[in-house]
């Protein structure tokens, strides 16, 4: 996954609840902070994050693929992924994962008076 985290692209890390990034760092050549100092890190990340809430629409896809050119999410036709050569190998190579345990559909009844 290292080469999909490398640069701001349309080709992104996909994860679920449970996944995990390590992100280490060599701080050691970083100059010396006072006494009593110490140093906060924050990380800048440029991604999408899709709510897995069974409440929302489709909570259980990954489908439609956001990209950043995008007008709205979820876009509807005629705007589409942007599937180039890269990103056709992005997907063959990364989306492989198959999620078997779909999210149950809350379902609604409604009682005529």
């Amino acid at each position: 996954m290292r080469e999909l985290l490398l640069k701001s692209d349309d080709l992104f890390v996909i994860s679920r609840p449970g996944d995990e990034i390590g992100l280490s760092f060599d701080a050691d050549h970083l100059p010396p902070l006072p006494r009593g100092w110490t140093r906060t890190f924050l990380l800048y990340a440029d991604g999408f994050s899709k709510e897995m809430d069974i409440n929302s629409a489709s909570p259980d896809q990954i489908s439609p693929l956001p990209f950043h050119g995008m007008s709205r999410y979820p876009y509807e036709w005629p705007e589409q992924y942007p599937l180039t050569e890269k990103r056709r190998r992005y997907l063959e190579e990364y989306n492989t994962r198959v999620v078997t345990s779909p999210i149950p559909r809350i379902e609604v009844t409604t009682v005529g008076r």
